[in-house]
């Protein structure tokens, strides 16, 4: 059974961080043309009076990494290629975050109820994973031991995994002709989880390069263990995962602080999943996972004995830092929260300026990024966008967003770093150059199907000159309405 757990959390951790290749997107949050672009705003209104996504109409794959990229790993030299481990170190924080995301519309709503008031529901699947790599632990296997002579390494890696299902409700409301509010519910199911309660690893080096490693360890999962077991149905477990409930809200305004100035925030993803189903904890104590190792002896080396010495050194280290499984009690983790503090400005109709500061807040963690974009709308038809954003340390990712409307349905694609795949293809033939400098990955796809372009006063294409001449035109009918009626009475 121990076994089988170590083999489905090596398979969590490597899927979670290569196949869903962060969770902050910056080039959608202007693309006013998608149904999405309610995601990071919930104030936000879709320029359709009605949309629907259906199953997979909405599909995203995000990575990030604050610590390097493949160059940072190579050296080239006389065309040659190899690898350059001390380069790597060199560049190093002293935390590498890597933190990959994917997340799945099965259905998605919107629509206008009255002209102030706008309504969204979403059923979403959602997967992230955070995992933290300490400098020294990288350091002490490719430089060794002779940099921490009387000193301490921490080498305490960190893993948060989880998937969700979330269930959400929101709405948008116009309380004046500058400021709009929105809020949304969600709630959440959990399904699986992986998360780091505690880890503190180190290794002493002293003065005779003995090495002594300690380690206190909790890591605690759910949704995990039943997995393995032999006869297994998910038809016949599904209702176990309802047992993982949460819930979080997301809020938001915009305000027109000049004619075409519009600023905006929203706080997302405030809330967390408790966590009830399935629960098992895997766990190393200091008092027992401790081990000294004082090297190889000279005449153990020579009398061919040093292997002996070895299997018998390999088998007490087995025994003190075999994790202890065993149940354990409901625990509770937060979702990565996120603000998003942004303006846009309308150069002219249909092409405007925006520029959004985006944080991340997870684990004690604070993660900001900045995304500027060029936005452009051809009619209704086209929609498109540009973008740079600096994220993680990553100072090259120039991103990109193309809508098409084709009757009722709607193609998109949007991502953060898109734009040098294309220009990596042109200039060198091919994609390894996008490939090997990339630490920010984001790309959402899919297909909407859209039904009536909002112009209306309170549209989201309703300008505030466009407002003001209907008010006024109102004004002067009633006036005149007013004065017909004055006429009428003085003749008779």
């Amino acid at each position: 059974m121990r076994s089988r757990i170590y083999v489905v959390l090596v398979c969590i951790f490597f899927f979670k961080s290569f196949s869903a290749s962060a969770q902050v997107e910056g080039t959608l949050h202007y693309m006013n043309m998608l149904p999405q672009v309610v995601i990071n705003n919930p104030a936000f209104v879709p320029q359709y009076k009605f949309s629907l996504g259906l199953p997979f109409s909405s599909l995203h794959q995000g990575y990030t990494n604050n610590g390097f990229s493949y160059n940072d790993l190579v050296t080239r030299q006389d065309g040659q290629v190899s690898a350059d481990l001390s380069k790597w170190i060199k560049n190093l924080p002293d935390k590498t975050y890597i933190a990959p995301a994917v997340s799945i519309d099965f259905l998605r709503v919107g629509f206008r109820v009255n002209p102030k008031l706008y309504v969204t529901a979403n059923v979403t699947g959602r997967e992230y994973g955070h995992f933290v790599l300490p400098k020294d632990l990288a350091s002490v296997f490719v430089e060794g031991n002779a940099p921490y002579v009387n000193s301490t390494i921490n080498i305490s890696p960190e893993l948060e995994a989880i998937s969700y299902l979330e269930t959400a409700v929101g709405a948008s409301y116009e309380v004046n002709e500058k400021l709009t509010v929105g809020g949304r519910v969600k709630l959440l199911h959990g399904v699986t989880s992986v998360t780091t309660q505690t880890s503190d690893i180190s290794i002493a080096v002293d003065e005779n390069y003995y090495l002594t490693a300690s380690a206190d360890l909790n890591v605690k999962t759910s949704g995990i263990s039943s997995i393995t077991d032999s006869g297994y149905e998910v038809s016949k477990e599904w209702k176990n995962y309802l047992k993982n409930r949460g819930l979080a809200i997301d809020i938001g305004a915009t305000y027109r602080l000049l004619d075409k100035l519009t600023l905006n925030v929203s706080f997302i993803d405030i809330g967390g999943i408790g966590w009830k189903n399935d629960l098992y904890q895997y766990s190393l104590d200091k008092s027992n996972a401790n081990y000294t190792f004082s090297g190889i002896n000279a005449t153990d080396l020579l009398n061919g004995t040093a292997s002996d010495y070895m299997d018998a050194q390999a088998d007490s280290i087995k025994n003190n830092f075999e994790l202890q499984e065993g149940t354990t009690t409901s625990y509770r983790t937060p979702l990565p929260g996120k603000i998003f503090l942004g303006g846009n400005y309308e150069i002219i109709k249909d092409l405007s300026v925006g520029t959004v500061f985006s944080a991340q807040r997870f684990q004690g963690r604070f993660s900001p990024g900045w995304t500027t974009s060029l936005n452009k709308n051809f009619g209704t038809a086209i929609s498109t966008t540009i973008s740079y954003t600096i994220s993680n340390r990553s100072f090259n990712n120039f991103g990109a967003g193309l809508s098409a409307n084709m009757g009722p349905v709607q193609l998109y694609i949007v991502g953060d770093n898109l734009l040098r795949i294309p220009s990596s293809l042109i200039v060198h033939q091919d994609l390894n150059n996008y490939i090997n400098t990339a630490q920010v990955i984001n790309v959402r796809l899919g297909l909407n199907f859209v039904f009536g372009i909002d112009k209306s006063e309170n549209g989201p294409l309703g300008s505030k000159s466009k407002r003001v001449n209907s008010i006024n035109s109102k004004t002067r009918g009633k006036k005149a309405q007013k004065t017909h009626i004055k006429v009428r009475q003085t003749k008779r």
